[in-house]
């Protein structure tokens, strides 16, 4: 599964090198924390790239990797109202996340052409690496949304970061299958407030 992560930023790399439009590529190193609906907190980290469309529109790809550090919490959630007589479904999966996402965002000018507020929407693939034996390995689609600040820094660098504005979230990944095993939670994943950045170049 990391071998396949590996091909796919190679792949990206290989696309930004070969950029032909100046000034309407850019490519994104990214880092930060997040939570999952089962009981995970981790840092993450990847790479992304944006082309422009047309005007304030850009079409996206990015890859991340999720890396599981502990769970902050652990308790089992009651069995489900469809059979009260069952055995509880646990909310703790260990596992690491290796995710590929397609995404379209819309770039809102707020301040000149140095501060943007970019909104996105897309889908993707995430490959969770279950490392506790709850549930076996899975390859789960995924339904994203994001919301970020972006301040360019000069004519070639621009910083993307949350908080998006107040106090919610830059992501949310959500997906509409459940992960199995000992869960009926379906996967999402959530960057924090203040823990995602990255440093984008302007090609």
């Amino acid at each position: 599964m990391k071998r396949i992560f590996l091909v796919l930023v190679a792949t990206l790399c290989s696309v930004a090198l070969n950029a032909q439009d100046s000034g309407r590529e850019i490519v994104y190193l990214n880092g930060g924390g997040y939570t999952t609906s089962h009981n995970n907190l981790g840092v993450y980290s990847g790479l992304e790239y944006n082309r422009q469309l047309k005007g304030n529109w850009y079409w996206g790809a990015r890859f991340n990797a999720y890396l599981f550090q502990k769970t902050p919490v652990s308790y089992d959630l009651p069995a489900p109202m469809s059979d009260p007589t069952g055995n509880p479904y646990r909310n703790n999966v260990k596992q690491n996340i290796y995710k590929a996402d397609a995404m379209l965002y819309y770039r809102l000018r707020v301040y000149e052409d140095i501060v943007h507020l970019r909104a996105g929407a897309g889908f993707g693939v995430g490959i969770h690496d279950v490392t506790d034996d709850s549930c076996g390995d899975r390859i789960i689609p995924y339904l994203n949304a994001s919301l970020n600040w972006i301040v360019r820094c000069g004519k070639n660098l621009e910083l993307v970061f949350s908080p998006s504005v107040a106090i919610l979230p830059s992501e949310f990944d959500y997906s509409f299958v459940q992960l199995g095993g000992e869960t009926n939670i379906n996967p999402w994943l959530l960057n924090y407030l203040g823990l995602s950045l990255g440093i984008g170049y302007r090609f």
